[in-house]
């Protein structure tokens, strides 16, 4: 019986060490299972990312190809409309006076001599680009109608209107060449030459900027910023018409001087007229102002000298044999064959006044005042206007119109005498289109505010005359002029 016990035990043991042995087998198994989940996780993960990456490589493959094409496209466009561009400040950047005396031909002339000295420049630059296909836009930025008024007060031309067709000329002798009128003010010009060289400075088809504002500290902090981009101040020019002032100089900005084509100094002074001194016949009024010969004077001398010193003598005819003693005024011509003496007035005629404008001392056209409007008859005419509609102004204040029976305002009746005078009012209010720079005698409609400095209005469509001069001449239908006596006492006192 013990025998047999004891041989039991090691089989017990074995068993024991089966048992041990098979749970750490499926212990391993069940850890070899989770790695292979978590293996399988990984590789799925790996293979989603693997997919990502090829569909987002065609993609950006697909996108590369489509910049590129386009990138060539813009490179092939850009490298075939390349320019570069001058941008002026006109009212400071002068041409030279015998461009502007020579007019229409004159304009053309300063379009290629600027034309030339830009290209010039630019091949100087650019040694290795091909400037020659490179357009060049200029733009002239200036108050017409003020450095006009400025050119005739100073002689070099004659009449404000000149520099009009000067240029047109210069915008017609080069296609990209523009002459650009902004009316007066000075912040007008200054504006658009500031946002003009904003809009071309970082085009990229813009290869370089000339820029003319050396008459003009104010352009200083408009540079500054530029000057600190090298990428900027390597393709910009200052265009230097007058002498850069030292500001401009410490910008270290390229500078190009044309003195072929610009004036090298300001222009003269607004002229002063010297006591006892009188107009030439010419319009264009000049700094030393002539004294008229005894001679050129007679013809003038009634309108000039003032009426109180004026004499008007009429030659008397000799005395006929039938004038009646006692009549002392007139003369008596009897005849057996005429029924009744006719009398005959020697006393002198007065000679009409010639028709004239005013002006004052830098050409400016001034208008008279108008008396004042009578309210009765404003009311006539408001009556009339609201039954027949607006009347028309060359019919009812010039007696005629060119319209004829097609003219869209009223005719009928004449207008009495005070209505004409609203209607005269209302005219005046409507805004000549030449302005102040105006030359016709008969011109109906206004040409500066009648209020002046004082005007008050919000939106007045005379503005830009608020600060004119005072009247100081006349100026008559056959171009001649003299000045105001009370102009001229200014200079007595």
């Amino acid at each position: 019986m013990n025998g047999h016990s004891t041989a039991i035990m090691p089989y017990a043991d074995r068993l024991k060490a089966f048992r041990k042995s098979d749970e750490e087998r499926d212990s391993m198994i069940a850890e070899i299972l989770r790695n292979y989940e978590e293996l399988q996780l990984k590789y799925n993960e790996k293979c989603d990312d693997y997919n990502n990456e090829i569909e987002s490589r065609r993609m950006w493959q697909s996108k590369a190809r489509s910049t590129e094409a386009a990138f060539n496209e813009q490179k092939q466009a850009s490298g075939s409309n390349n320019f570069a561009v001058a941008i002026l400040d006109g009212d400071g950047a002068v041409f030279n006076d015998y461009l502007y005396a020579q007019g229409k031909e004159g304009g053309a002339d300063a379009a290629h001599q600027l034309y030339t000295a830009l290209r010039n420049n630019l091949l100087s630059l650019y040694p290795e680009a091909n400037v020659s296909d490179w357009s060049i836009v200029v733009y002239i930025v200036l108050n017409i109608q003020g450095l006009g008024t400025k050119l005739q007060a100073c002689g070099i031309i004659a009449n404000p209107n000149e520099l009009t067709g000067f240029g047109r000329a210069f915008s017609l002798a080069q296609p990209l060449f523009t002459f650009i009128d902004v009316g007066s003010g000075k912040e007008r010009a200054d504006h658009k030459v500031r946002e003009t060289l904003r809009l071309f400075l970082p085009n990229a088809q813009c290869k370089h900027v000339f820029f003319g504002p050396c008459h003009d500290n104010g352009y200083l902090p408009v540079l500054e910023p530029y000057r600190l981009d090298s990428n900027t101040a390597s393709k910009l020019t200052l265009l230097e018409t007058l002498p850069a002032a030292p500001g401009f100089t410490q910008l270290g900005l390229k500078q190009l001087r044309c003195p072929r084509v610009f004036r090298g100094e300001n222009l003269p002074a607004k002229p002063v007229i010297m006591p006892n001194s009188f107009a030439s016949p010419s319009p264009t009024i000049t700094a030393n102002v002539p004294i008229r010969s005894q001679q050129s004077m007679s013809a003038a001398t009634a309108s000039f000298v003032p009426q109180s010193t004026a004499k008007t003598t009429a030659p008397m005819p000799s005395p006929s044999p039938s004038v009646d003693p006692g009549a002392s005024n007139t003369w008596a011509v009897i005849g057996n064959a005429e029924p009744a003496a006719k009398n005959i007035s020697i006393a002198p005629r007065k000679t009409p006044a010639k028709k004239h404008m005013t002006l004052n001392v830098h050409g400016e056209r001034l208008d008279p005042p108008l008396p004042e409007k009578d309210p009765a008859a404003f009311k006539r005419f408001a009556d009339r206007v609201n039954a027949q509609g607006n009347c028309c102004n060359s019919y009812h204040l010039t007696g005629k119109c060119k319209s004829g029976e097609n003219c869209k305002h009223a005719h009928g009746d004449r207008l009495s005498p005070g209505e004409l005078l609203i209607l005269r009012h209302k005219a005046r209010s409507l805004k000549c289109p030449n302005q102040y720079a105006c030359r016709d005698i008969n011109c109906l409609q206004g040409h500066h505010c009648k209020f002046g400095s004082g005007c008050r209005l919000d939106h007045c469509r005379f503005s830009d005359t608020h600060s004119m001069d005072l009247p100081a001449k006349r100026a008559y239908e056959d171009g001649t002029e003299d000045f105001l006596p009370s102009y001229l006492e200014k200079y007595q006192k």
